[in-house]
């Protein structure tokens, strides 16, 4: 039996889902490492240093929340919820930040992100996507846990289109990168939009398959399920996320020929239910 076989015997129809379908959530503050907590920690006192009067709440998410980093590889996501927009003085100030933080804990963590959302925006029903993922995907570490407010949640075409939808605009910034990218730089980005496909295809098949699961390999099983021909190019996508080959061109074609796939077929795929 081949792997993607054996992982579909586990990852059946109801996977991270409760018996009413509703989502499991599979991040908590217990899961975070501890080894990780200063740098959180660091990152929390300058956020509200830099925004003591607008920062309501900050949020892990990703590998750190699921208890899944590995040191020097992983990444430390950040969201900032702030009472207002921020200036755009303000974003520059909270990107420098950002680089500060990641070159201090650089023995760490291939990178802190800190993104950015509003109180507002969250809270508002229209933008339900919004608090869905605060309240399936992240740990609140500082202020009001708003996530506690909301859920739960079923797999609807709605979230996996708002998670994962805005693959074109990710294409276009990533191919541009590409290009672009020095010798250091090109690794991260290989790896960066490598990640960005492989959850945008678990989106497109997210509802179908009613699995729930926001681990990569995990994802890349599910879609291979529906999409077996895909196998190859999704296994070689999980390799260069460890490893990204030397080849600029490789990679540059394989990231345009699949990501526009995904833009042509995203929306259609991602509304089936069977």
């Amino acid at each position: 039996m081949k792997g993607a076989e054996i992982e579909m015997v586990i990852l059946r129809a109801g996977y991270g889902l409760d018996p009413n379908g509703f989502i499991i959530s599979d991040v908590s503050k217990d899961k975070i490492d501890k080894v990780y907590v200063p740098c959180i920690c660091e990152s929390v006192e300058r956020l509200k240093d830099l925004f003591h009067q607008q920062l309501h709440s900050v949020y892990v998410y990703g590998s750190v929340a699921r208890g899944e980093a590995i040191a020097f590889k992983s990444d430390l996501d950040l969201i900032a919820l702030f009472d207002g927009k921020l200036s755009s003085v303000q974003m520059a100030e909270l990107k420098k930040l950002a680089g500060e933080l990641s070159q201090a804990y650089r023995s760490l963590v291939r990178e802190v992100g800190i993104a950015v959302t509003s109180y507002d925006y969250t809270v508002d029903p229209a933008n339900y996507y919004e608090s869905a993922f605060l309240k399936e995907l992240c740990v609140c570490v500082y202020g009001e846990d708003v996530g506690e407010r909301f859920g739960p949640y079923k797999l609807t075409s709605e979230i996996a289109i708002r998670f994962n939808g805005d693959i074109g605009e990710d294409l276009t910034r990533a191919l541009t990168r590409l290009e672009a990218a020095s010798n250091e730089e090109f690794k991260p980005c290989t790896q960066s939009f490598a990640r960005k496909l492989i959850r945008t295809f678990y989106s497109m098949v997210m509802v179908r398959s009613q699995i729930w699961t926001t681990r990569l390999h995990e994802q890349s099983e599910v879609f291979i399920h529906h999409f077996p021909d895909k196998e190859s190019m999704v296994r070689t996508l999980l390799k260069w996320i460890d490893e990204p080959p030397t080849d600029r061109e490789i990679v540059y074609e394989l990231f345009k020929s699949e990501g526009e796939w995904a833009c042509a077929n995203f929306t259609y795929e991602a509304n089936r239910s069977v």
